[in-house]
């Protein structure tokens, strides 16, 4: 027990989480004065909230996007490889080997060079996940990006700092904080949990690990802010990313249903708006008035520095997809189509005059995005 005070008394030190004369006594909620102040102890629903997303992703998976997409013809088959020892063998070495080893299985399997660059094709196919297993999943982001987009700005239109990003700082750390945006939070971070354990059984991205320390940035970034009520700045941030997400998931969808020119549109738009609100709007309203209204409104704190940091880390990786995605547009413009996603594994085609021997670029999927 007094290991456990102790630590408690490490973690909490004010001279880190808060300002100049503030402490946390100061912090401690008093029925009488109509303020509730963020606490530490709220963020543990996000637990549960995490499980009821986790389930409502099924359901919805299986209930409402699956039959969706069966109606529309989403193909669910695959093309299976002819089982050949041999080249499975050659295909566990590497998914794409040289020139040289399929030589080399020419001559050993009495099969000809076409034959084994279509075996090791569809070989690599049958590894990835079907059309239907990609729509769902994506189906999925893009109806919560929707509707947790429209419920941060039925939340947010009434709160004077969305308009007056100063008023992030007024009166801080002895801020209000409202039932709706209490639940913003919680849902928020409630999905995030979620997606950090599932990415790992979800179509495998390109970027990974940058969609993993985009997950771990978010969680802690909106933990982080909780803590020291920097929740109205928060809250703003929350909604600035998802007013593109959703743009992603909708062109990804369209790709899948064949409609080539909604996805286009869809993607196109996307783009735009991320260099609105993640490139502009960002850095120079978020990231402005974090470095430069904060401490002068609200008074220094270390903790405020750490919070900085994060908000920094996100900023970089938003730069890293701007690239990624400015890659798929470009290609769009020069193909006349959005047909490569840069982030998630395409199905290669099993036409003969396909003889990649390097990893297709392949289906993007942001997520967070955030």
């Amino acid at each position: 027990m007094e290991l456990l005070n102790n630590f408690q008394d490490w973690f909490f030190n004010k001279e880190f989480w808060l300002a100049e004369n503030v402490t946390w006594k100061d912090l401690e909620n008093n029925p009488d004065d109509g303020i509730y102040k963020a606490q530490p102890a709220d963020l543990w629903a996000v637990f549960p909230t995490a499980i009821v997303i986790f389930i409502a992703r099924h359901l919805f998976e299986n209930f409402v996007a699956k039959p969706f997409a069966q109606y529309h013809g989403v193909s669910e088959k695959k093309a299976y490889a002819t089982p050949n020892p041999h080249l499975e063998r050659i295909y566990r070495q590497s998914s794409y080997p040289s020139q040289h080893v399929v030589e080399q299985a020419v001559k050993q399997t009495d099969l000809t060079e076409k034959q084994v660059q279509r075996w090791l094709r569809r070989r690599r196919n049958q590894s990835r996940p079907t059309d239907m297993t990609k729509f769902t999943e994506t189906a999925w982001r893009c109806f919560f990006y929707v509707a947790i987009f429209i419920y941060g700005l039925c939340t947010l239109y009434n709160k004077s700092y969305l308009w007056d990003v100063k008023d992030c700082w007024r009166s801080h750390p002895f801020q209000h904080v409202t039932n709706d945006v209490y639940w913003y939070y919680v849902i928020e971070i409630g999905f995030y949990v979620t997606l950090l354990f599932s990415q790992f059984a979800d179509v495998q991205r390109k970027d990974f690990w940058g969609q993993f320390l985009h997950h771990i940035a978010t969680i802690s970034l909106l933990c982080f802010s909780w803590f020291v009520n920097f929740v109205r700045v928060g809250s703003l941030i929350l909604c600035l990313h998802d007013a593109a997400d959703y743009l992603l998931e909708g062109a990804k969808l369209f790709k899948y249903l064949n409609k080539r020119l909604l996805c286009d549109i869809t993607f196109g738009i996307f783009t735009l708006m991320w260099a609105v609100t993640r490139l502009t709007m960002y850095p120079y309203v978020i990231l402005w008035t974090t470095i430069v209204d904060a401490s002068a409104i609200a008074g220094f704190s270390t903790a405020l520095y750490v919070f900085n940091f994060l908000l920094g880390i996100l900023q970089v990786l938003h730069c890293y997809w701007f690239v990624m995605i400015m890659t798929v547009a470009i290609r769009a413009i020069t193909a006349g189509k959005v047909e490569k996603d840069v982030r998630s594994a395409s199905e290669e085609s099993d036409d003969d005059s396909v003889t990649n021997h390097s990893p297709d670029v392949t289906n993007q999927s942001q997520s967070s995005s955030h």
